[in-house]
């Protein structure tokens, strides 16, 4: 489990330390700076020797991520020209490397002082097939989707924006779910529990996935409960977009096993309120089983499903970290603040930051004046 991130004169921050727990919600105004740690371990990742050994910097382009050249990186408020990052993992420091600010250049080189190169080994999460990650932008609602078999088959790859996901269902649908508190309904497979948690997230909810190897394609489709029966199958095309959207997040999360690196971009987008709070409950319930799950959101249902199951014994308050990213004054320095609100075992928050969640109840007090 990754337990701190540093960063110094990247993007919004000049320097910036958090500790993290299992489960780590970063949430906070556009801008603010929510997705620059993020980014940080994603590009440590990236720039891996062990996955591009001829690599020798910082590639700030590649297929995990893209944030541009040198200029787009560096914190404006830098006092040097260089950018580094330090990364614990159980306690134990695996990361310290600094690299040389290029403003033109897409790839950093190490600065000459910097003693340590990553160190991975395929030993920690961020850097083997423990980690697992979900752009805020996944895959659209299509009749058939294409078939990664070598990814799903070798690795277990479900894709950056969840493309795998038919494909890894369809194969593994009926392997067994590792971890105890996520199970629903005494199901044990996957196919099961994704079904399970559909049906608690939008009631009476089936889902098909069947790999045609000839053809080197994937039909993902849905039924739903009629009476005694069930309906035909339905293409995705054809049933709310916010099924497809959910099911890369699900089966992240029912596929994982204790020591995985789950990051989460919005897991929310498309979801009803009632399914954004049963999804805030599905990820602390795993979190409880040891999966470390680092979520962006802007959810209040999500982040009250979080304190519901803090309340009712899924997870200990200590396994759940909350990161508020904010600026108290925008015109003085462009400069972002991170405060921590805890979540107390009975469910309520030590403190509540300027805006934090705090929109419903502002709406509602114009409503009443």
């Amino acid at each position: 489990m990754i337990t701190r991130i540093r960063i110094q004169n990247f993007k919004a921050f000049k320097e910036a330390e958090i500790n993290l727990t299992n489960l780590n919600l970063f949430t906070g105004m556009n801008g603010m700076g929510k997705s620059t740690f993020i980014q940080s371990l994603l590009l440590l990742r990236q720039s891996d020797a062990n996955f591009i050994p001829e690599l020798k910097g910082l590639q700030l382009k590649g297929n995990l991520i893209d944030i541009g050249k040198g200029k787009d990186a560096h914190c404006i408020h830098a006092d040097t020209n260089t950018i580094s990052f330090e990364i614990d993992e159980d306690y134990k420091e695996i990361v310290n490397v600094t690299y040389n600010f290029i403003a033109e250049s897409d790839i950093l080189p190490f600065n000459v002082k910097s003693e340590r190169n990553l160190i991975s080994a395929g030993n920690y999460s961020l850097f083997n097939n423990n980690f697992k990650y979900l752009k805020a932008e996944r895959i659209a609602p299509e009749h058939i989707y294409k078939a990664n078999l070598a990814a799903v088959q070798q690795s277990g790859f479900l894709g950056y924006q969840g493309e795998n996901v038919p494909l890894f269902i369809a194969l593994n649908k009926f392997e067994p779910i590792k971890l105890d508190s996520v199970k629903l309904n005494d199901a044990h497979n996957l196919i099961s529990n994704i079904d399970a948690w559909l049906k608690e997230i939008t009631p009476g909810t089936h889902i098909i996935s069947t790999y045609y190897n000839d053809l080197d394609i994937v039909k993902l489709g849905y039924q739903f409960e009629n009476g005694k029966d069930v309906t035909p199958e339905f293409s995705p095309v054809n049933v709310g977009f916010g099924f497809t959207y959910i099911l890369p997040v699900i089966t992240a999360i029912l596929s994982a096993k204790r020591g995985d690196l789950i990051i989460i971009e919005n897991p929310e987008s498309h979801l009803h309120p009632q399914g954004q709070a049963k999804l805030g409950e599905l990820i602390a319930k795993a979190a409880n089983d040891g999966v470390q799950l680092i979520i962006e959101s802007h959810s209040d249902h999500l982040f009250n499903g979080i304190r519901v199951a803090i309340k009712n014994g899924y997870v200990k308050t200590d396994d759940v970290s909350t990161f508020y990213f904010l600026r108290n004054d925008p015109s003085v320095e462009h400069i972002t603040m991170i405060e921590q609100p805890v979540i107390e075992s009975n469910g309520r928050i030590s403190h509540k930051p300027p805006g934090f969640f705090d929109e419903y109840a502002k709406q509602l007090d114009e409503l009443i004046k």
